[in-house]
């Protein structure tokens, strides 16, 4: 299954955390998430990206007010994102840093919720590990609801 990461450049230090911390959802549950540092020299990102959201079935929404400032996002990557959600795709918004997420993308739930079911953005977790690991744990759920199927165990108990 194909995965797509929409963020803005300037939450960088914040992705390279996010993606350690699904790289188990990658390996659990066959996804392949892509990021735009994929693309190599001399190819063309914009068909890059297009093609990438395209193939993509889960569309993750790294959401910061530099996610919303991002012209780039907001023109090409949302409208393309959106497009795939009628057909059956996942599209999970994550709350990176506090910003008004709820003006773009109010008709889904967005995450990590905290125990008392109040969303707070990632960086707002004390320590901050957690507002990551929530983040992945709610993800799982929803790869594993959406399309209906479970992690893949291949250590300790996970062999046939």
């Amino acid at each position: 299954m194909k995965g797509f990461i929409s963020y803005a450049h300037d939450d960088h230090p914040e992705l390279l955390t996010f993606r350690k911390n699904i790289r188990s959802t990658e390996r659990a549950y066959g996804v392949d998430f892509w990021v735009d540092k994929r693309i190599r020299a001399g190819n063309y990102w914009r068909t890059e990206i297009a093609d990438a959201i395209a193939a993509a079935q889960v569309h993750i929404l790294l959401m910061s007010p530099a996610f919303f400032d991002s012209d780039y996002i907001y023109d090409h990557e949302l409208p393309g994102i959106e497009g795939k959600c009628s057909g059956g795709d996942l599209v999970i918004p994550v709350v990176l840093k506090r910003c008004s997420w709820y003006n773009f993308v109010d008709a889904l739930q967005a995450i990590p919720t905290s125990p008392e079911a109040r969303l707070k953005p990632v960086i707002d977790w004390r320590p901050q590990a957690n507002g990551f690991d929530t983040a992945r744990e709610q993800i799982d759920q929803a790869i594993g609801d959406h399309f209906g199927i479970k992690p893949q165990k291949r250590f300790f108990g996970g062999r046939q």
